[in-house]
């Protein structure tokens, strides 16, 4: 670990996170002031200065807030701005503040790095389905886009939300072959095919099928705030999904975080 000079650190443009607010920072900078700086700021040398990749936050609170002309730092040996990224994004990825364009941004960077969406996963420590979720219709199989539009009868939403729900690679291409491959009149009935998908993981496709025909949607109504429903809107917007599938998948992936559903 070194001390540097705070004249001499840039943040990298391999920082996982990219819009720092004040807030908060006057809480960091007075526990740091307290305490001290329990976890040193990461960096990696380049042309004589220094790169920030990890403690952006840290970083601000000490020069900004505490007026640190040095700070103490942990020196990296990589230049790969792949490596960096890698790094950086695996220190903020579990935080609940990073935010969603921010890591968004990182995995499409990481894909045109490692051309593969296992890789990317593999390497940030994170789920497949977790790094299409990031991609969005980047992330969609190449076999599931060729039956988009003129390639097939299937729409980029439904194919963006198999991509995301059906985690098994092979099953999701196979149920996004039956879904464009149904009537116009029988779409509506396909939900229950990617839902029937998403909860049985394992399972051929014909017994998923003979699932899908028993389920059915429950009608839930839910009374949302005016700030809930605009982020909700500002959500499906952003991930290009509608707000009934976007809330459905909140609510199941809370419900998979508190244990019950497994």
């Amino acid at each position: 670990m070194e001390e540097i000079d705070v004249k001499d650190i840039d943040i990298s443009e391999a920082n996982a996170r990219k819009d720092i607010s004040d807030e908060g920072l006057d809480e960091l900078a007075s526990s740091i002031q307290k305490h001290g700086l329990l976890q040193p700021i990461v960096v990696f040398k380049e042309r004589g200065r220094y790169s920030l990749i990890i403690g952006q936050r840290r970083f601000r609170a000490c020069k900004d807030k505490l007026g640190w002309t040095l700070i103490p730092a942990r020196v990296i040996d990589s230049q790969n701005p792949t490596d960096a990224a890698i790094l950086s994004f695996s220190e903020n990825i579990h935080r609940l503040d990073l935010d969603y364009s921010d890591k968004m941004n990182v995995a499409a960077r990481l894909l045109a790095s490692l051309h593969s969406v296992p890789r990317v996963a593999e390497e940030l420590g994170v789920s497949e389905p977790t790094v299409r979720n990031y991609l969005g219709y980047q992330g969609v199989p190449d076999e599931i886009k060729a039956l988009v539009g003129k390639g097939g009868g299937l729409s980029t939403k439904t194919a963006l939300e198999i991509s995301r729900r059906v985690h098994d690679r092979e099953l999701a291409i196979a149920v996004a072959k039956k879904v464009s491959e149904a009537p116009r009149k029988e779409k509506p009935k396909q939900r229950q095919l990617i839902a029937a998908a998403s909860e049985n993981a394992g399972k051929p496709l014909s017994e998923i099928e003979h699932i899908a025909e028993r389920l059915r949607d429950v009608p839930i109504t839910i009374h949302l705030t005016a700030r809930v429903a605009r982020a909700l809107e500002s959500a499906s917007k952003e991930l290009e999904t509608d707000r009934r599938t976007l809330a459905a998948h909140a609510v199941e992936d809370w419900l998979t975080r508190r244990g019950h559903l497994s």
